[in-house]
């Protein structure tokens, strides 16, 4: 298993004892850049099929978020909708 693998599923292992979407987010948000990018690297969907599948990871015309926020939705989108290995 390759270690971007060992990281998403560590992290997916995590995620998955949250009940409630707002404990993810928590979690989300305590999470540095890094880590959401490490997460969204290994993730098997990709950043095209959540940004083409997900409305709340696109960002719409005349819409402001900060590149933070765009991030830390697309981890939670992530680590929301894979399974835990």
């Amino acid at each position: 298993m390759r270690e971007d693998e060992k990281l998403l599923g560590w992290h997916l292992s995590k995620a998955h004892g949250f009940k409630a979407e707002h404990q993810l987010a928590e979690y989300v948000a305590n999470l540095d850049l890094t880590e959401c990018t490490e997460i969204l690297t290994a993730s098997p969907e990709g950043l095209p099929f959540l940004t083409s599948h997900r409305d709340e990871c696109r960002v719409g015309p005349g819409e402001r978020r900060s590149f933070e926020d765009v991030i830390r939705i697309w981890t939670i989108s992530v680590l929301s909708g894979v399974e835990a290995g």
